[in-house]
Parts: C-alpha cells; structure tokens; sequence
C-alpha cells in the first residue's frame, strides 16, 4: 500500500506541527508534499492493482458537507472564498485519505498506531510543559507572522507577570506573559497546558488525548503480553496527567465517558466499577473551580444563545461556512450548535449522518462479530473506535469541532475499520436505512432542544 506513507506523515505532519515550532520548516509546504505523496501512492496503488476503492459509509455524506460548505461560503462571504475553500478541502480531503487508503486490517493498524503514537506525543510534551519553570513570554511576532498566545521566551524567569515587565532586561514597549514553557517551544496559557497549532486550546488537547486511549486497550487485546500490559498502564497514566494538568472539565467528561462506554461494554458491571475507579483521581484532581470556571460556564451559556439567533436569521441555509465570528465576537464552543448555525438544518443532518454512521459501523460489527477467535481483531478495534467516539461526542459538545482535523481524521479511520472489515467479510455492509433518517432526524431535534434549555439559563 503505496498511499499508506503520504497519509502517516500527513497525521504526523497535523498532530506534530514542525513549522510552528522550528523556522527551518516554516518556509517547506508539507501538508501538501504529503498529500500529494499520498495521493501519488494512492494512484499507483489502484494502478497496480494493489487496492480496489470502495467508498466508505460516511463519504456520500461528507460530500455533501463539503459542497454545501462551498456553497454557503461562497453565497454569504465570497470575499472569504479562497482561504475557507482551501480550509475545508484539506479538510475533506484528510478524511478521504485515511479512509481509503488502506486496504485490510494492517494498513488500517498501522494509521491507527499512528494516531496513538501522536496522542501520547502531545500528552508527553503537556506534561513536561505542566512541571517545567515560569519565564517571560514577549508577546512579539512568532513563527508564521502572527501576534499569537505562544509568545516568545526571553529566558528571564519569574513568578508572576509583574517580574516580567519591571524586571531588568524588561522592554517597555513589550507585553509580557509568565507562563511554563515546555518542548518545543511550546508554553502555557493561564497556567494550563496545551500544543500548538489546532491543538493551542487546553480543551482541545485534552480531547485529543483522552480518545485516543482505547487504542492502547486494542493493541493490548489482540496480543496479550506484559510489554503491551505496560503500554496500557502507561497510556491510562500519561494521558490522565496531561488531562489534569489542561484544567479541562470537558477532558474529564471525555476521559469518564471512553473508560466508562468501554468497561461497561466489554465487562458490564465490574467494568463499570473499574472504570469508575480509574476515572476518580482524574475527577477529583482536574478541572478548573472558583470564578474563573463560572464566568466561562456563563460565557459559553450566552454564545448558546448567541448561535441560535444567528440560526433564527438564516434559518435555510445558515449564516455560511465560518461565518460565526462574522455576528459574534467568539466561536460557538459547541460543534452540534455551529454546524445548525452555520450549514442550517441540511448541513447539520449530512453533518451528524457523518457521526451517526461512524457509530454504526462500530455498533453493528460488534454485533455481527460477537463471538468466534478469528474476529477478535474486529471485535478489538471496533471497540476502541466506539469508544473513542462516544467520547469525542461528548467533547465536542463543548469545543466548535465541526471542521476540526481531529474529528475529520477519526470519520476516516472509522471509513478504514469498515474497509478492513469487508476485506473479510465482503458482505459486511452500513447504509443509512430510512429507519436510522427518522432516527438522526429525533436526535438532531433532541440536540437542539437541549441547547435551546441550555441557553435559557443564561
């Protein structure tokens, strides 16, 4: 599988960031050298008949998000055309790639390693930047142009703010944070860990990190040794610190939901106490308090608000891809409330058909493959995919994860787990009947309906 290399060092290359943390890579374009190396392999691939491309359950449904993001772009913002074309087809893209690139189970492990790999990366370097020294941060130009959170370390240690700015070496012409600063050139923001790049938000790594753990139960499940036994305690502990250490309430509901819908799922009433167990310290250890939680409760309760009257003003098409900040000074924080707001009720439903099948794929193959050793591999990774999944359903309901690469990358190894599938069973198969339309159609209007109660609280 020749398209398998492009799209590993195009995981590596979103999750890594090099360009933002070494000038050296700044000014080479390689997100798309390995696009275009996947898709080079991925053509040679077909050519040499290697690979027979069949779309995934969620393709017919991606489409349609990326067109109707085209389209509603273009109508309502088309001075934005260029940069949000060009955004959402990578986008797209992404998911096209790691969907149908591989072709049975090893190419679908090896992306999925990948994945874990890069988790566990971004865990590793929170939790050196969460026990690392204060310095002052210059907030001057950083790499790529932009005036950015990062800043620049000027080497001057301090406690508090104040030391940075009266202290000797202190420009005046200046501001100055007092943050960790960690690897690669990455710092702190308000005390809380955090990556770089469209993972610079706490929230966001915790999320990306936190589902990312059943991976590690799945590798341990198809090959029981104390190595992988080791890998598993040291995954439930590195991400679980780096959790902490975000603050994240929302990374401990995505931390409790993955533990809880794969222990209750797999052990059913130990594993719900084995889950609770191993959630408590997180829960009891992270998490912001006091009024700097309230007065981001309260603010994320009134954005709810916000983004329904945006809805109510178009409420055919919607306000138009990335269109949000165009009628409120912040983002939704909420991806189910975006997509209404900004694709309108079509967008939305092609949007949560995206999520609806991803959950399906899993759910009927664990089903189908309940029982019989030569399927522990369906089984294993099926598991690990809902899992995840659930928890990042539960994350995005507070982050504005719509287009989000993370959220994109997981609909496409998702796409990859069905393909490996019916590389076994070519009459394994996952369609959305009419039954699941009425379904998804309840649960969108469920969705809203809780917002809008939500929203009421302001």
């Amino acid at each position: 599988m020749l398209a398998l290399p492009g799209v590993i060092l195009l995981i590596v290359f979103i999750y890594g960031r090099p360009q933002e943390w070494d000038e050296r890579f700044e000014s080479l374009p390689f997100l798309y050298l390995w696009l275009a190396l996947a898709f080079m392999g991925m053509g040679l691939d077909l050519a040499m008949g290697k690979v027979r491309l069949k779309a995934t359950p969620q393709l017919r449904w991606a489409i349609v998000v990326y067109l109707w993001c085209v389209l509603t772009l273009g109508f309502r913002n088309p001075g934005e055309f260029s940069e949000g074309f060009v955004s959402i087809s990578v986008t797209f893209v992404l998911f096209f790639l790691i969907g149908h690139s591989p072709e049975g189970f090893k190419g679908f492990q090896k992306l999925a390693a990948t994945v874990l790999i890069m988790g566990l990366f971004v865990a590793g370097v929170a939790i050196h930047q969460g026990f690392s020294s204060f310095q002052c941060l210059a907030m001057t130009q950083t790499i790529g142009g932009s005036r950015g959170e990062a800043g620049i370390p000027d080497g001057r240690s301090c406690e508090k703010r104040l030391d940075c700015r009266e202290g000797p070496g202190a420009d005046p012409e200046v501001e100055y944070l007092c943050e960790r600063v960690g690897l690669f050139k990455t710092s702190t923001i308000n005390g809380r860990v955090r990556w770089r790049g469209v993972l610079q938000d706490p929230n966001e790594l915790a999320l990306t990190a936190g589902i990312v753990l059943p991976f590690s139960f799945a590798m341990f499940e198809q090959k029981r040794s104390f190595t992988r036994a080791l890998m598993v305690f040291g995954s439930l502990l590195l991400i679980a610190t780096a959790i902490i250490l975000t603050q994240s309430r929302g990374g401990q509901l995505v931390f409790a939901t993955v533990l809880g819908v794969y222990f209750v799922k797999k052990y059913g009433i130990r594993g719900a106490i084995f889950g609770a167990i191993c959630a408590a310290p997180l829960m009891l250890l992270g998490g912001r308090g006091g009024g700097e939680a309230d007065e981001s409760a309260n603010e994320r309760t009134e954005i709810l608000g916000e983004g329904l009257n945006i809805y109510r003003m178009f409420p055919l098409m919607g306000a138009g891809f990335r269109q949000f900040t165009e009628h409120h000074w912040l983002t939704a924080h909420n991806a189910y409330l975006l997509a209404l707001s900004e694709l309108g009720p079509l967008g939305m439903f092609a949007w949560t058909a995206m999520i609806y099948l991803t959950l399906k794929i899993s759910l009927v193959a664990l089903k189908r493959y309940e029982y019989g050793a030569q399927f522990a591999a369906i089984r294993a990774w099926s598991m690990a995919i809902m899992a995840g999944f659930c928890g990042m359903m539960v994350g995005i309901f507070f982050l504005s994860f719509t287009y989000h690469y993370v959220l994109w990358i997981y609909f496409g190894l998702a796409g990859a787990l069905y393909s490996a599938i019916r590389s076994v069973d070519p009459n394994f198969s996952i369609r959305l009947e009419k039954r699941d339309v009425y379904r998804l159609i309840l649960a969108d209007l469920a969705l809203v309906l809780v917002i809008v109660v939500l929203s009421k609280r302001a």
